[in-house]
């Protein structure tokens, strides 16, 4: 949370909590601490038509950018379990042979509150091609397929997406020059 957001206790009701070291809330006159925790988001780096389906964001934050199918992880769910839901509610594509990429930290401002996120990428291969694809469109405008050579340009919502398509793009690259059958 942005340290201006909070200003009473929520235990107490004082005036003057205070936002200490960029990880909790600190009120003085009763003690409460809340740490504002990271939060956790999950998703999938879909190969598609020769390059990475991608969606275009029906919702603020970053409503019209490009965005990977994926979204935040739900208490005691795993964040493969969360990637695999996500694809499903957000495409309608069911996900198979799930694989880690890699985490990268974010921020994501919503309702002028920014959250400190970790967002976690995996590759998946999926059942269909892009007529498969169903869109919720409560959240999704529209698909787009951006090839390997796009990832600098494109209109990418969130920077971690971008770390997460430069990563998949090196292991694609080294797979290829490696001669390894490429699963995905």
């Amino acid at each position: 949370m942005k340290p201006a957001t909070l200003k009473y206790c929520p235990r107490c009701g004082s005036i003057g909590y205070q936002y200490r070291e960029r990880k909790f809330w600190y009120c003085p006159v009763c003690l409460f601490t809340y740490f504002h925790n990271v939060a956790t988001s999950a998703s999938v780096i879909v190969e598609m038509e020769g390059g990475v389906l991608m969606l275009v964001r029906n919702r603020d934050p970053a409503m019209g950018m490009l965005a990977l199918p994926g979204g935040f992880v739900d208490p005691d769910e795993r964040a493969e379990d969360a990637a695999v839901r996500e694809c499903r509610e957000e495409t309608s594509l069911a996900v198979t042979d799930l694989s880690f990429v890699g985490s990268w930290p974010n921020e994501y401002e919503y309702k002028n509150v920014t959250y400190k996120t970790c967002d976690f990428y995996f590759r998946a291969r999926v059942e269909g091609g892009l007529e498969k694809v169903r869109p919720d469109y409560s959240e999704v405008a529209a698909f787009h397929i951006i090839m390997g050579d796009e990832i600098e340009t494109a209109p990418i919502a969130f920077e971690s997406a971008r770390q997460a398509l430069r990563a998949w793009k090196a292991l694609r690259d080294k797979e290829s020059a490696e001669g390894v059958w490429l699963p995905f």
